[in-house]
């Protein structure tokens, strides 16, 4: 009898200590080692409410409000998150979310470098990043880089756009600024080669033909051409300046004819009044 007794206060303990969660890691251990979790390969849960929370896989990844799925995500929050940091802090911030796209939206923002001070609102993205509806969005920036504002340009358009790799921001309805500065990438790309003596000026009748059999002075692109690829502002002031550059150019010719004219009209005046004074 007494052994039944000794066995089944043996198993109840053993039941009640098995129940309980030892706060201090495994009994008997060092108080300098003393930890909350597992010892074995499990994943560690917290709940409230009977409902799971937060969860700490057994590779240490964290998610809370939803499962742990991508080994390689360490933190992962399902619903709204928002960060609080020591401004004057060194370092940076991340800030990840998913949202039925193939990877996630990286935003870097805050001190990247404490060694180069410009590393400022640094922004990283490895997935489109939208603002407006997603149907319309009235802001998006690409995983390419490129940045799109009032416009619904997909990949797919942008792709079959014949010089679209050469710009960075596509937008609609127009810009509005104080200033604009169009950087000229040569000073061959610029019109004074007009001016060089080796420049080869048309006659003003082979402009009157080119213009009769196009339509639009030479080297400057035709209305249709315009319509379909848009112009270049800083080729078309080169183009442009080019045209005043050779009107000054006929101007100058001309003046010198006019005054050639003129001294040869003086010349034909005199040689007449002389020739009336003879004959009185």
């Amino acid at each position: 009898m007494k052994r039944t007794f000794l066995l089944v206060c043996t198993i109840t303990a053993s039941s009640i200590l098995a129940q309980s969660w030892n706060t201090t890691g495994n009994a008997g251990t060092n108080s300098s080692n003393n930890f909350i979790g597992t010892t074995d390969n499990q994943d560690l849960a917290f709940k409230t409410n009977n409902t799971e929370r937060m969860k700490i896989s057994s590779m240490g990844n964290v998610a809370i409000g939803g499962p742990v799925m991508d080994p390689n995500i360490a933190f992962k929050t399902y619903g709204r998150a928002q960060f609080h940091t020591n401004a004057n802090a060194d370092g940076f911030q991340v800030l990840g979310t998913l949202a039925n796209v193939n990877s996630g939206v990286d935003l870097i923002w805050g001190v990247y470098d404490k060694y180069q001070p410009n590393d400022v609102g640094l922004l990283t993205l490895s997935a489109p990043l939208f603002s407006g509806d997603w149907a319309k969005p009235l802001f998006s920036v690409r995983a390419n880089g490129k940045v799109l504002i009032g416009t619904t340009w997909d990949n797919q358009a942008l792709s079959n756009c014949n010089d679209c790799n050469e710009y960075r921001l596509f937008v609609k309805d127009g810009i509005k600024a104080e200033k604009i500065k169009v950087e000229n990438p040569s000073t061959n790309g610029w019109a004074d080669y007009v001016f060089k003596k080796d420049y080869k000026l048309r006659s003003l009748e082979e402009v009157e033909k080119h213009i009769s059999e196009k339509g639009h002075l030479p080297n400057i692109p035709s209305a249709r051409e315009v319509e379909k690829d848009g112009i270049n502002l800083g080729e078309m002031d080169a183009k442009l300046l080019e045209k005043i550059e050779e009107l000054t150019l006929y101007s100058i010719e001309q003046n010198k004819q006019l005054k050639s004219q003129s001294e040869e009209i003086k010349e034909l005046r005199k040689q007449i009044q002389q020739f009336i004074s003879t004959k009185k």
